[in-house]
């Protein structure tokens, strides 16, 4: 895509922010970025502000296109930089900016306040609104059955007339691939960038150490704690917690372990999960957003936490499994190929 110029905006640079970023510039587009670090002090949240209306005039008259990684106060300015400037503006929503969960505080419209406020002026004056999974666009049933989490941008915005396009993440298949090929069976693992006791119970880690409580003969993992929630959390011999790890460490934390456990009740389409599947874990997950559309009929899918009895059950089954059905799944449904494409077809129609 010689000649294209792009503003990509974002907060946080998360695993998939950073291969969207390289997918970019692996199709020479001439890329500049504006990153705003989640700040939430007076000083820091305003200069944030600060910094992104310079760069945004720097930037965005030069970009035929703006791409911003979640709506949130990040990409107010830089909109309405490309509004003026009649810049094409696509959002990309990755599951927190469309929920609200009041009993965790979480998700940008769990309050009617600014920052809800600012992210319904973004959908609403965006050119195109990206999800990774269909349930961030209409809701997810099973999520508000159950614990009363209310999602979906149609939800939240009945008259919204921005498209809303499905747009999945996409997965290498071939750097995401088993390194041993036997395994004990007794082995379970969760991956998770957990800082905060919020984000250990909406990852579903304390039904894990539940599980680990019950079933001794098992060796459990959780993988992505930061250093003051390991020496926080109380746990069985059985479970053996790990900081964060770079994506080599990973591939070997996916291999050595059987079982993959996703037990989140907020999601998009989880990039661990479908890294876990790619290196040949049998999944196992709960039923909300796209987690089960990840899985398939590859592993077990549970309803709620109500249902862990059944996870007992599946994980003490003697049943024949194997973890190279759940690779080719992800293989068919999320190759990075399909995610290059959608970012070709988006580019090809800038304007230049």
């Amino acid at each position: 895509m010689y000649g294209v110029k792009a503003t990509f905006v974002y907060s946080v640079l998360t695993s998939f922010v950073k291969k969207d970023i390289e997918i970019l510039n692996n199709m020479n587009v001439s890329l500049h970025q504006i990153r705003s670090h989640p700040y939430k002090d007076f000083f820091n949240f305003f200069t944030n502000r600060f910094i992104e209306l310079l760069k945004s005039i720097l930037f965005i008259p030069k970009s035929q296109i703006v791409i911003c990684w979640f709506c949130d106060y990040h990409g107010l300015i830089p909109l309405l930089i490309s509004r003026i400037f009649k810049k094409k503006f696509v959002v990309i929503v990755g599951g927190y900016d469309a929920v609200s969960y009041k009993e965790l505080k979480y998700g940008v419209f769990q309050k009617r306040n600014l920052r809800r406020r600012i992210a319904c002026w973004i959908y609403n004056h965006a050119t195109e609104i990206w999800v990774v999974h269909k349930s961030l666009k209409y809701g997810c049933k099973n999520s508000k059955n159950m614990l009363n989490i209310d999602s979906g941008i149609k939800i939240f915005l009945k008259n919204i007339n921005t498209e809303i396009k499905e747009v999945a993440t996409g997965y290498d298949f071939s750097f995401w691939k088993p390194t041993k090929n036997r395994r004990n069976k007794n082995t379970i693992l969760t991956v998770a960038n957990i800082d905060n006791f919020r984000t250990f119970k909406r990852k579903g880690l304390p039904q894990f150490i539940e599980l680990a409580r019950s079933l001794h003969d098992f060796k459990f993992t959780i993988v992505g704690l930061s250093k003051k929630m390991i020496l926080d959390i109380e746990k069985p011999k059985n479970i053996t917690l790990i900081g964060k790890v770079n994506s080599n460490k990973l591939i070997e934390l996916y291999s050595e372990n059987f079982f993959y456990y996703q037990g989140s009740i907020i999601e998009g389409l989880p990039n661990v999960l479908c890294e876990a599947m790619l290196c040949e874990c049998v999944p196992i997950g709960n039923n909300v957003f796209g987690i089960s559309d990840a899985i398939g009929d590859t592993g077990f899918i549970f309803n709620g936490f109500e249902e862990l009895y059944k996870v007992k059950k599946f994980l003490k089954s003697k049943r024949d499994l194997n973890g190279k059905k759940a690779r080719e799944r992800i293989k068919k449904k999320y190759p990075l190929s399909k995610r290059v494409d959608n970012f070709k077809s988006l580019l090809g129609g800038a304007k230049v």
